[in-house]
């Protein structure tokens, strides 16, 4: 069948054998041990870009939340101006209005003063 192996030669392919067994595992462990680095890199990372990200977002929701309230104080102001001009408008109409009538019958009060005489 097979050949047998010379004197010794079976104890040194088991070396052989072990060492690779031996250096294998330190490689497996050193690419181990830079993976779990790495991700804890990674895990670093991630967590100060996400505060990063919320210090972003607080700051452009507060601006929003001060653009909007500007936005809305001034649509306030310009309809309440809107108004107070509409109602002076109507109150400056309803006053000639009621010094149109008011010189007719002011008129007619000095012509009954006048005719008394």
């Amino acid at each position: 069948m097979g050949e047998a192996m010379p004197e010794g030669a079976a104890e040194k392919l088991m070396e052989e054998i072990i060492k690779d067994i031996a250096a294998a595992e330190e490689e497996a462990a050193r690419i181990k041990a830079e993976a779990q680095k790495r991700a804890q890199e990674l895990v670093a990372d991630a967590e100060r870009e996400a505060r990063a990200l919320s210090e972003r977002t607080e700051e452009e929701l507060k601006a929003y939340r001060d653009e909007q309230a500007k936005r809305a104080r001034e649509e306030a102001s310009a309809e309440y101006d809107a108004a107070v001009a509409a109602a002076r408008g109507e109150a400056e109409a309803e006053t000639s209005r009621l010094l149109e009538n008011t010189d007719a019958a002011v008129g007619r009060i000095a012509g009954r003063i006048l005719s008394d005489r």
